[in-house]
């Protein structure tokens, strides 16, 4: 179930129970030895699956049915990648599609269905890759080399490069009618699918790394602690400052919770409408440096290697 009066039953018994009693929080310590910069969980018809990528070039495969026992939690170890992993995701948010992008300047595709990593296919772009957007026939990727490419899955050409940017790529976002993009320039940006131009470019005051849509509202973390809300002609609506006093990692942002991972160690979890409402908060011993949630559960990757989970036992 995913409708949005659930997804928020979820997060308010996280915010407003003895989280004592309605979390139980599971640790990975030994599966990666780098700092973990992307965390997924996905959608699958058979099992509750979560992804991890690291600077180790591992892909590290979770059953969350399995929690109990590390080793069984984790059922596969994929090392195609030769460099840093900076961004995982699936196609359309439930195909067995999924994506890995790395340091190593390759995109790898695979399948996922029966559980492990089964590789598809790869592409090499000839810069490293920092971000993905996976819809459904189509992947957006942002690189070091500060381009936005688009990736035809039918015809497996590169379809575009949007050279809009003047440092690399750190986040990209899209609807049907429109892809968004953030850098290390502070630029964020909007570029018109329907007529293939740039339609609008404004600087931040500071580099937004994370920047997520969900209609109609794009959303907007960055490294000022703030998370600002824009409608998709990039108009600002509403700027909310979190708390945080240091760079906002990354962010989850869906129907049942705005999740943000920050540099101080602090992951903090709100309600995901336009005047976001602090429901909980979580000090880890570490920067948390990426972060997911889906149907209950939240994962998030640290700087020490580690893969955090909690999962909400209420809904077991």
């Amino acid at each position: 179930m995913s409708d949005y009066p659930y997804q928020c039953m979820k997060w308010n018994l996280l915010g407003h129970l003895d989280t004592t009693q309605v979390l139980k929080k599971y640790t990975m310590f030994s599966n990666h030895y780098g700092d973990v910069h992307c965390v997924k969980i996905l959608s699958h018809p058979a099992k509750q699956l979560a992804l991890s990528g690291s600077r180790d070039k591992t892909i590290c495969v979770y059953d969350m049915d399995c929690f109990e026992s590390q080793e069984k939690c984790l059922i596969n170890t994929n090392t195609d990648h030769n460099g840093w992993i900076w961004t995982l995701d699936q196609e359309d948010g439930h195909s067995s599609k999924i994506v890995s992008g790395s340091w190593d300047s390759y995109i790898h595709f695979y399948d996922i269905g029966r559980g492990g990593l089964e590789k598809i296919s790869d592409l090499s772009v000839h810069s490293a890759i920092l971000c993905t957007r996976f819809e459904k026939n189509c992947l957006l990727y942002g690189t070091y080399s500060k381009y936005v490419g688009g990736y035809d899955i039918r015809s497996g050409t590169v379809a575009f490069k949007l050279k809009n940017h003047t440092k690399p790529v750190l986040s990209v976002a899209a609807s049907p009618d429109y892809i968004w993009s953030s850098g290390e320039d502070n630029a964020l940006v909007c570029h018109d699918r329907r007529m293939n131009k740039l339609l609008k470019r404004i600087r931040l005051e500071r580099i937004s790394s994370s920047i997520k849509f969900l209609e109609p509202y794009l959303w907007v973390a960055g490294y000022d602690g703030y998370i600002k809300c824009f409608n998709q002609d990039m108009k600002t609506l509403k700027k909310f400052d979190t708390g945080h006093r240091q760079p906002i990692m990354d962010m989850s942002h869906n129907m049942g919770a705005t999740v943000t991972a920050c540099k101080d160690g602090v992951v903090n979890v709100y309600s995901p409408n336009i005047s976001p409402v602090l429901w909980n908060s979580f000090t880890l011993d570490n920067s948390a440096s990426c972060v997911d949630y889906k149907d209950g559960t939240l994962m998030v990757g640290c700087c020490d290697s580690s893969v955090l989970f909690w999962r909400n036992k209420n809904l077991d």
